[in-house]
């Protein structure tokens, strides 16, 4: 059982074809989508419509970037496309906390990207920080009996890597 604030001496690695297991178990827990449900939600905004297919969502690890591909589809393209998501994370040798970063505008068919860039990566931001999240609730609880959390997700190539800690003790803090 792990004190407040502290990290195993361990990493987690998650080889790529087990983290993208993981994922498609999240996935509808992501889009608030019932289990029993199609996999394909339509996402509407100001007119616009674009379906997302949830049970196609990937995860890609090389050196230092998660990519998270999205299939989407509309009426103006034809068939779907799948754009991916890149996060810039931490690597085994120089790990960066939870901080990522991305790009404000996705690759792919402008008719997607100019109005869903920023859908497209808030889905693909939170399937990444909700798969580190379980993946670590599955490795045990710290000594308060809370589940273990995330705290620095990083990639090397076809594997996850993910600091799991247990949470700190913020109950000093109050006023």
């Amino acid at each position: 059982r792990l004190k407040s604030g502290s990290v195993p001496k361990a990493s987690l690695v998650v080889p790529q074809a087990q983290a993208q297991q993981v994922l498609r178990g999240i996935v509808r827990f992501v889009a608030d989508v019932p289990a029993d449900s199609s996999s394909i939600v339509v996402w509407q905004e100001a007119g616009s419509e674009l379906w997302v297919d949830l049970a196609r969502t990937t995860i890609t690890c090389t050196e230092g970037v998660v990519g998270i591909g999205v299939t989407v589809g509309c009426d103006e393209l034809d068939g779907s496309a799948t754009l991916v998501v890149p996060f810039s994370v931490g690597t085994a040798e120089r790990p960066s906390g939870l901080i990522m970063s991305t790009l404000d505008r996705l690759d792919g068919p402008e008719v997607v990207v100019a109005r869903w860039s920023a859908a497209i990566t808030a889905y693909a931001w939170e399937a990444l920080l909700e798969l580190a999240t379980r993946l670590c609730a599955g490795l045990g609880r710290d000594s308060r009996r809370l589940a273990l959390i995330p705290g620095s997700i990083g990639a090397a190539r076809g594997s996850l890597l993910i600091q799991p800690m247990s949470r700190h003790d913020l109950s000093g803090m109050r006023r």
